[in-house]
């Protein structure tokens, strides 16, 4: 998978289209008023149509973060205006990301959320939260949109600056995002859901740092990800030349695993994997118990978070996971699969394979397990403290992943 990427930060104003917006933009738009460089699609800062001098001070302010206004282009292609700056925030899904990038400032703007994204899917993380933040029980819920309840209505009676969405909460909830861009309430979409997708990963977290007035530190996180998985996907083409791939099969609840189309699936074939769903399922569904028997899989994954498969997650002991772990392998005929005769049966948190930035800690995961022999320098619970230590606003506790 190719690393060495660039990016673009997708703010009007960064007319020559790097990742930030600086007097070489300006310099740029000067030239093109003087037919000196071509028109890029962000030149035209002010967003009135055409490229004037009065880009040229649209930059100037940005670059100082004294404009009153700013036109991006989200993961979506969605051209928004926002007013600036941003002190109201209604988010629905990749809270850690906003908070990696705003910091607790961040969580202090937030006037509305899908409460049930954390406490009602992530316990532990909820729990672990609400214990460092107590106040944050206090948030209105505007619904969730992969439930069918999130509200315009609800999201109004926020009066936010911004809501920022993903990609998929986007589509299950357009006719409310109609209502409030109607009623002139921007929504902002940020998507890190194809797996280690360098370029959509660091653009979005351009656009929060630009939103957020943390550019350093959002930059400071974009170098962070492409430290933890550009030198495994550079090891992984070398180790794919001389080691066979093992068949891989990733199990959320009961049955249900990820086919050929879907992301999960993704991320094992881009880790080194052999999907044995892929040639059974195009996205999520059930994949049959005998199917499974006759596929034999090399290596076996759990999905786990508290009450789902293997207790994982923040306060989690180890060996209360590790038992349950144990349990899950007592199905029929699972006893002469390779993956339970040579015990290479692993759980890991449904954080590290749903969307996020940290889906690095997934990859360090799977090329060990896959290729054992070759990673064994890696670390991926050292790699995931760190991201607590440099990151996030809680501490780091519990387990999140575990093996046979």
């Amino acid at each position: 998978m190719e690393t060495d990427v660039s990016y673009t930060l997708k703010v009007l104003g960064n007319a020559n289209m790097d990742d930030t917006i600086d007097m070489r933009d300006v310099t740029y738009i000067k030239l093109v008023i003087f037919g000196k460089k071509p028109e890029t699609e962000f030149c035209d800062a002010n967003n009135d149509g055409r490229v004037s001098m009065l880009d040229v001070v649209q930059t100037k302010l940005i670059i100082v973060e004294k404009a009153g206004k700013l036109t991006v282009i989200d993961a979506l292609n969605r051209t928004e205006t926002l007013e600036m700056p941003i002190e109201r925030v209604v988010i629905t899904f990749n809270v850690e990301e906003y908070l990696a990038v705003g910091r607790e400032e961040a969580l202090r703007k937030v006037v509305g959320w899908s409460k049930y994204y954390w406490e009602g899917r992530r316990p532990t993380v909820w729990e672990t939260y609400l214990e460092r933040f107590p106040w944050i029980d206090d948030i209105p819920d505007v619904g969730y949109p992969w439930k069918g309840t999130f509200s315009a209505e609800k999201v109004m009676d926020c009066e936010p600056d911004v809501v920022i969405m993903c990609p998929s909460q986007y589509e299950q909830a357009t006719e409310d995002v109609e209502r409030l861009e109607k009623a002139g309430i921007p929504v902002i979409i940020v998507d890190f859901y194809e797996p280690f997708n360098i370029k959509a990963h660091a653009e979005s977290t351009l656009l929060l740092g630009e939103l957020l007035g943390e550019r350093e530190r959002a930059r400071e996180l974009i170098s962070f990800y492409v430290s933890q998985v550009s030198e495994i996907f550079e090891r992984l083409e070398e180790v794919e030349k001389t080691c066979p791939k093992p068949k891989v099969l990733l199990l959320g609840k009961e049955w249900t695993t990820y086919g050929k189309y879907h992301y999960r699936g993704e991320m094992i074939e881009r880790a080194g994997g052999i999907n044995i769903a892929a040639d059974v399922l195009e996205q999520s569904g059930e994949i049959d118990p005998e199917y499974v028997l006759k596929a034999n899989p090399d290596v076996i994954i759990f999905i786990g978070k508290l009450g789902w498969n293997v207790d994982l997650g923040y306060g989690v002991e180890k060996e209360r996971a590790e038992e349950m772990l144990a349990e899950q392998i007592q199905r029929p005929g699972w006893e002469e699969l390779n993956a339970t005769k040579n015990n290479r049966v692993h759980a890991i948190h449904i954080y590290f394979v749903h969307g996020h930035i940290y889906d690095y800690v997934a990859l360090q995961y799977f090329v060990k397990w896959f290729y054992p022999d070759a990673f064994t320098d890696i670390n991926p619970e050292e790699a995931w403290k760190e991201f607590h230590e440099r990151f996030l606003p809680v501490e780091y506790s519990g387990t999140w992943a575990v093996s046979l």
